[in-house]
């Protein structure tokens, strides 16, 4: 049988969607095209692939054997394409990472931009997702490398670490002229009685401080936390900017907000800090490109952590500190005083209504 790679990868996708209508999707095709590509390959082959379910469409017992096989072939001519490219060096090629959301919109806007304008026939291909995706999408090599939480990317045994890039400091954001925007001396738990708008699951060294100052409501159902889960940081701020909600990001991700005074951050607790790390499949080597591009990340993640550092001074009063408190802004115009519990019973009643602000 002559082997045609578009009808293997056409009945790979199907066997991954169940679907002739998204694994059409997925690849950019009609869904005619991909019909009469899987009864091509079927045809070839001499026995059906696929059966019809209430599921959907599943590989047959001998279609499960043969896309296994299938898999490693463009596995291996995929390696093969890569060692071409290894070969070729930086004058032309590919490059695939993958991040997670805070990751992508802290350094992706920069490091981005700097390496096409220096490698313009090189292309870039970035997949965003949380580190579980990363993870997956390294073991398939559909990424070379991936930039996430190390906690969770550092202690797989199939990865090993090309980079740690150093801590980035996490601040509490709300909307200028939320209730707590005024107050000093705030605690997590504050934060705790409005919504929080999260972009990607928080790795267990943040949720557990978090959860352990998590108060229980005095009467009515608690709040679910998170309230909001949000595809990107960008959609979590915009969010916040237009309700009672809060929301985790660095200063740099915020700076036009911030320049703006639509967004104020109120809290950095010392253990609220994005600790990320660059890691690849074991053993398997980085094209020229791939390193100039690491290399680039380096280079872009140290300045915009230095760039960070007026922005703290402007909003704390302090270069560095290890638990850093907002001083409090002066109330608005017409405002009354609010102490901690007629805020802390307002902002439940107010759970209902926080979102949107209209």
């Amino acid at each position: 049988m002559q082997i045609d790679l578009r009808l293997l990868r056409q009945a790979q996708a199907l066997a991954e969607h169940g679907s002739f209508t998204r694994a059409a999707e997925a690849l950019d095709i009609t869904q005619p095209s991909l019909s009469r590509g899987i009864k091509e390959l079927e045809t070839r082959v001499g026995l059906p692939l696929f059966t019809r379910s209430r599921a959907g469409h599943e590989p047959t017992d001998f279609g499960r054997v043969f896309l296994q096989h299938a898999v490693e072939v463009m596995r291996g001519v995929g390696d093969l394409e890569r060692e071409v490219a290894l070969a070729k060096g930086l004058a032309s090629g590919e490059v695939s990472v993958g991040m997670g959301p805070y990751a992508a919109e802290f350094l992706l806007p920069h490091c981005g931009a700097r390496f096409s304008a220096a490698h313009p026939t090189v292309r870039l291909r970035v997949s965003m997702g949380d580190p579980a995706v990363m993870a997956r999408l390294l073991r398939s090599r559909a990424v070379d490398i991936a930039v996430a939480e190390a906690t969770v990317l550092e202690d797989e045994v199939a990865f090993e670490v090309v980079a740690r890039l150093d801590p980035v400091d996490g601040f509490a954001l709300v909307r200028a002229g939320h209730p707590l925007a005024s107050h000093a001396h705030l605690e997590i738990g504050d934060l705790l009685d409005y919504p929080f708008a999260q972009v990607v699951m928080l790795p267990p060294r943040l949720l557990k401080p978090i959860l352990a100052t998590r108060r229980g409501p005095s009467s009515g159902p608690a709040m679910p936390f998170p309230a909001i889960e949000c595809p990107t940081a960008h959609f979590a701020s915009r969010i916040v900017a237009e309700s009672d909600a809060f929301t985790f990001g660095s200063l740099g991700m915020v700076r036009d907000d911030l320049e703006r005074g639509r967004l104020v951050p109120v809290l950095q607790p010392a253990w609220l800090r994005a600790e990320w790390t660059v890691v690849r499949l074991r053993n398997r080597t980085l094209s020229p490109a791939m390193n100039a591009f690491v290399e680039e990340i380096q280079r872009t993640h140290a300045a915009l952590v230095r760039d960070e550092e007026p922005l703290r001074a402007q909003f704390f009063g302090s270069p560095r500190a290890s638990h850093m408190q907002r001083p409090p802004s002066p109330p608005r115009m017409g405002s009354k005083p609010r102490g901690p519990a007629r805020q802390r019973s307002s902002a439940r009643k107010r759970q209902s209504q926080s979102l949107p602000r209209g």
